[in-house]
């Protein structure tokens, strides 16, 4: 049983309703997304369910069974759900995964890869690794 799932470049308006396909960059208000996908998303009001964002920017984000690449929100809600970054003030989550995360505020039942704290000391161990090698290039390229 094949399906066409239509896919739209842009789309902006007050409220967008995606079901079963996907589009390029979403603008708007409210966005809803069930079965389907969107590249880029900036809006008021996120909700995904079974589909995916890859960049979402927004003040409330709300995903069940669903993914994101990076979420940027005022508050987010993940229920068995996934996100590769998330920046928020708060995060409540459910049975979820989270690679990288800066919250102020995280209730509920996440598996966090990376926070905050370890995300700035491997920050400073790879800067201060890419300093120490400037040094010694630099030292060792004037002996020549």
């Amino acid at each position: 049983m094949d399906q066409d799932i239509e896919v739209i470049d842009e789309i902006t308006a007050d409220t967008v309703e995606i079901n079963q396909g996907g589009a390029g960059l979403v603008q708007a208000t409210t966005v809803n997304v069930t079965q389907g996908g969107i590249q880029t998303a900036s809006t008021e009001h996120l909700s995904v369910s079974q589909g995916g964002v890859l960049i979402a920017e927004t003040k409330y984000a709300s995903f069940h069974m669903a993914g994101a690449g990076l979420v940027t929100a005022d508050n987010v809600e993940l229920t068995s759900a996934s996100a590769g970054i998330a920046i928020a003030d708060t995060i409540k989550a459910e049975n979820s995964t989270i690679g990288v995360l800066f919250a102020g505020t995280i209730e509920g039942d996440a598996t966090i890869k990376v926070d905050a704290r370890k995300a700035l000391v491997a920050l400073a161990a790879v800067v201060g690794g890419f300093v120490l090698l400037k040094r010694l290039f630099r030292s060792g390229s004037s002996d020549i």
